[in-house]
C-alpha cells in the first residue's frame, strides 16, 4: 500500500506519533512533503518501520527538513507539491495541530484535495484519536 502524509510544521504530539506508527505499519511506500515538523517526524517513523520513502519537497527552502530517502523529487510550489503527494498515495494520513478543520492551512488544503480525489483519509487528531473517512465521488460519468 502507498501511504501519503500531510502535517503541521510544529510537529506531532506524542499521541499522534503513536497513532501514526500504527497506521504506517504495512505500508510499502511512504510519501511526504519534506517539511519541518510532522513530515520529518513521520519520515523517521517510516524509516524505523522499514518503509520505503518518497519525498516531494516544496520550493520554500527554509521550511524543508532535507530528509534523506529512497526517492527525492525536484522541488515544486507548495500547492503543486501537495497535489503530487495526494496522487502518490492510496490514502492520506493527516496530523493537524488543531481539533477542527481550518482555512489557510496547507495541511487542511491537502486533506480537501484528497477528499476531492476520492482518497481514503485518516485524520490523527492531536489527542491521538484516528478518524477514517472515505469520500464517495458523486455524479461521476463513466464511459461504459
Amino acid at each position: 500500500m502507498r501511504v501519503s502524509c500531510t502535517g503541521n510544521q510544529g510537529g506531532m504530539t506524542a499521541a499522534q506519533k503513536k497513532a501514526f506508527r500504527t497506521l504506517i505499519r504495512g505500508a510499502d511506500i511512504f510519501t511526504h512533503g519534506d517539511c519541518v515538523g510532522s513530515d520529518a517526524q513521520a519520515h523517521q517513523i517510516a524509516v524505523e518501520c522499514g518503509v520505503e520513502t518518497n519525498i516531494r519537497p516544496c520550493t520554500i527552502t527554509h521550511k524543508r527538513a532535507y530528509c534523506e530517502g529512497n526517492t527525492i523529487h525536484d522541488p515544486k510550489p507548495p500547492m503543486d507539491r501537495n497535489t503530487d503527494i495526494v496522487l502518490d498515495g492510496d490514502c492520506l494520513i493527516a496530523t493537524p495541530k488543531e481539533f477542527e478543520e481550518v482555512q489557510r492551512s496547507g495541511t487542511w488544503a491537502t486533506v480537501r484535495r484528497a477528499r476531492r480525489k476520492g482518497k481514503l483519509v485518516y485524520i490523527i487528531w492531536p489527542d491521538g484519536k484516528i478518524e477514517r473517512e472515505l469520500v464517495q465521488i458523486q455524479d461521476m460519468k463513466l464511459d461504459v
